[in-house]
């Protein structure tokens, strides 16, 4: 090759590396924008509507077995909203707060689309939220750590808490169980809790053939 098409070569390769660089740092910047946006909704939702929804139910008059749906004369709601909570559109079940990796989101109705989990997590099997037995909620990993992105910082011994919009109720639950399984393996969904409440927080790995799985159980 002669010197002068050689400098051009050489040249066109800087060109592009500069150019690759300028679109990764630009991707990344998009990513942590995207995910500070996205949390910024969720932690303004959490803290109006859905706090002004809770600050409504009057524990003392809530009859879970027969969901008693009762407006007071203060405008108060005693039970279950006849107007259920939405979040972009989505039936909120509750609030999941994961105070080791300072990150709290809505949990959605249980899962029946993938969009779902572009808006936030959301139930995917169970119970249902602060009942005894066990709750299975799904999470996107972004590596940008938005959603369950930061499960693998959580430990054994972390506590996370769950408020539900049923009762109003805050409980506490400890992280005891943190592993990897294959992706078809849903042993963990119907398991013996021990008339314990429990939660099984869960996201796909980096290749998505394998599944991230926590447990956590009420204090």
């Amino acid at each position: 090759m002669k010197k002068g098409a050689y400098d051009k070569f050489l040249t066109f390769l800087l060109v592009v590396l500069v150019l690759a660089i300028i679109g990764g740092i630009g991707y990344l910047g998009y990513k942590l924008l995207e995910k500070n946006r996205i949390n910024d909704d969720s932690d303004e939702f959490l803290e109006g509507d859905f706090q002004n929804y809770i600050d409504q139910i009057d524990d003392d008059e809530y009859d879970e077995e027969n969901a008693i749906k009762e407006q007071t004369g203060d405008g108060k709601t005693r039970g279950i909203s006849t107007n259920a909570l939405k979040y972009k559109g989505y039936g909120v079940e509750g609030k999941l707060e994961m105070p080791s990796v300072n990150l709290q989101y809505p949990i959605l109705e249980q899962m029946t689309d993938m969009n779902e989990l572009e808006v936030s997590i959301a139930i995917q099997y169970g119970v249902g939220l602060n009942k005894v037995g066990n709750t299975v909620l799904v999470g996107h990993n972004y590596r940008s750590g938005l959603f369950f992105g930061s499960n693998k910082r959580m430990n054994i011994g972390d506590v996370i808490y769950i408020t539900d919009t049923a009762t109003g109720n805050r409980v506490e639950y400890e992280i005891y169980n943190k592993y990897t399984t294959e992706e078809a393996d849903t042993s963990y969904f119907n398991r013996d809790t021990a008339g314990k409440r429990e939660v099984s927080l869960v996201t796909c790995q980096t290749d998505n053939h394998y599944r991230l799985v926590i447990w956590a159980r009420e204090k």
